[in-house]
């Protein structure tokens, strides 16, 4: 497996002692972006890049494989065969996404996680000392919003540090005029 797509394990990234900034201006050391690699997700990374950059940061790119609904009638063999897709999968997707960030001279590392990406990123992010969560919002709206899961809004909810979420370009707000 090539170098930039080598993924990385929790075990390997040491929470950071908690010590003064290091260059003027550095709010956070340790950035997490969570992506489902669509398009919906493109600013999200974009904006977390950009603060990694600006702050000197390390960026962990994280994907969360979603355990199927099917898992209480699979195999172990079957759910391993599953785990191991979905991971070569997000490491084949997160290529780039690395490969951006190192060219921008940003720390960048892969964190391939399993479950509810809410509760996964969330979890990961307490674990890791993260001082920034940024993720993609949704955009369901009224009814549908009752029906569909909010994952930012359940991050935002739940993590214990700074969560950022970014809309993507073409969402656009409308406020009713009061008159």
């Amino acid at each position: 497996m090539p170098d930039i797509l080598k993924p990385i394990r929790e075990s390997d990234l040491k929470p950071e002692p908690v010590n003064p900034p290091q260059r003027p201006g550095r709010i956070y050391r340790r950035i997490l972006v969570g992506t489902d690699f669509t398009s919906a997700s493109t600013p999200a990374f974009e904006q977390g890049l950009k603060l990694a950059k600006q702050n000197g940061a390390e960026l962990l790119i994280t994907h969360s494989c979603t355990i199927p609904r099917s898992l209480g009638v699979m195999t172990t063999d079957s759910y391993g065969a599953w785990e191991k897709q979905c991971r070569s999968e997000a490491e084949e997707c997160v290529g780039p996404l690395i490969q951006m960030a190192r060219n921008e001279g940003v720390k960048a590392h892969i964190l391939v996680l399993s479950g509810l990406a809410d509760d996964a990123i969330v979890e990961a992010a307490q674990r890791l000392k993260v001082d920034l969560i940024v993720v993609g919002a949704d955009k369901h709206r009224g009814v549908s919003r009752l029906f569909f899961r909010s994952i930012a809004a359940q991050v935002v909810a739940r993590a214990s540090c700074a969560v950022l979420t970014v809309c993507s370009p073409g969402r656009e707000r409308k406020f009713a005029r009061r008159r």
